[in-house]
């Protein structure tokens, strides 16, 4: 294992090839080794292989992982019996781009036996983040961010939740080879004799969701908050919230506004460029207005601090029971 190394996976479509790289180059400029998988589908994977002929970036066509139509039966005869399954159907990507993920990063280590990130493609690196320490990852939280839907999922895999926890919607996750071994241990119950990961991720991200979900809510299931809880739960240490920008851009922030998110402390920017929403719109063909950066940037800034408090308060009164 390469102590030293940075090892990134990303499943994205051709839409954020731009931001991957650009977050590639601040990888590069932050960490001394790294190594990218871009995750892609079968038809675009030409174009990946040619926009993104970069050292230390791979390309892994996702067909190799599970392909959708192997997803899609998985999802097929599982859901016969939810009265949702015309709605869901809307969103299967959206919950295969995780089981990709999962899957992608839970064999990557099993294989190599090195730490994995799971980072979101349309997220770029602006400051360091320390990802791992004593060989376990850091447990970093948000407090922008409660989605009580995911935690009802989490609960029918992990069995409970941890008593107090904030959030692991960070856009990225950090896997050590220990947590992979405890999640794998503890939460698959070893059963990959049997059968691949690709299938059990699959059957599992569907079974937790249809047991626990009567009614459809759009998003039921995120990969960050079931290994960030994991991880949580191997090693109970009190989660570090991480300053990051994500609501309310409109455009993509210049070099002097991405300096001035730096210096106060903001981690990365994400552009959810790919959101229906007004905007969003175009927001990657045009720039940050001034105006809406300053209000974003400091009002952000005010409740973070304030809520770090918060958070540090109740974390100690937890830990006194």
């Amino acid at each position: 294992m390469l102590k030293n190394k940075l090892n990134i996976c990303q499943v994205s479509l051709n839409n954020n090839i731009p931001l991957i790289i650009e977050n590639y180059l601040n990888f590069k400029k932050i960490y001394k080794k790294i190594k990218i998988y871009v995750i892609c589908p079968n038809k675009q994977l030409r174009e990946f292989e040619n926009r993104l002929d970069l050292e230390d970036i791979e390309i892994v066509n996702e067909d190799k992982i599970i392909s959708f139509k192997e997803f899609n039966k998985i999802y097929e005869n599982l859901s016969k019996k939810i009265n949702y399954k015309e709605k869901f159907d809307l969103r299967l990507k959206w919950y295969y781009q995780q089981a990709l993920k999962i899957t992608f990063a839970l064999n990557f280590i099993k294989k190599k036996n090195e730490n994995i990130i799971i980072w979101d493609a349309d997220t770029v690196i602006l400051k360091k983040i320390i990802f791992f320490e004593n060989d376990i990852s850091v447990k970093y939280g948000n407090f922008f961010e409660y989605h009580k839907d995911y935690y009802e999922t989490n609960k029918e895999i992990l069995k409970e939740n941890p008593k107090y926890f904030i959030s692991s919607l960070n856009q990225f996750v950090a896997i050590s080879v220990k947590e992979c071994d405890f999640f794998i241990k503890n939460y698959l119950k070893n059963n990959l004799h049997k059968k691949t990961l690709d299938i059990m991720i699959s059957k599992l991200i569907f079974t937790s969701i249809f047991n626990r979900h009567k009614v459809f809510k759009g998003s039921l299931f995120s990969e960050y908050e079931l290994i960030g809880q994991s991880n949580y739960m191997f090693k109970n240490f009190k989660q570090k919230p991480l300053l990051f920008l994500r609501f309310g851009l409109n455009g993509k922030l210049t070099k002097i506004q991405k300096f001035f998110a730096e210096k106060l402390g903001y981690k990365h920017i994400t552009y959810e460029h790919a959101r229906i929403n007004i905007k969003n719109l175009e927001m990657l063909n045009q720039k940050q207005s001034w105006f809406g950066f300053l209000k974003i940037l400091f009002k952000n800034f005010a409740k973070f601090y304030l809520r770090c408090i918060i958070h540090t308060i109740k974390y100690n009164l937890y830990k006194s029971k």
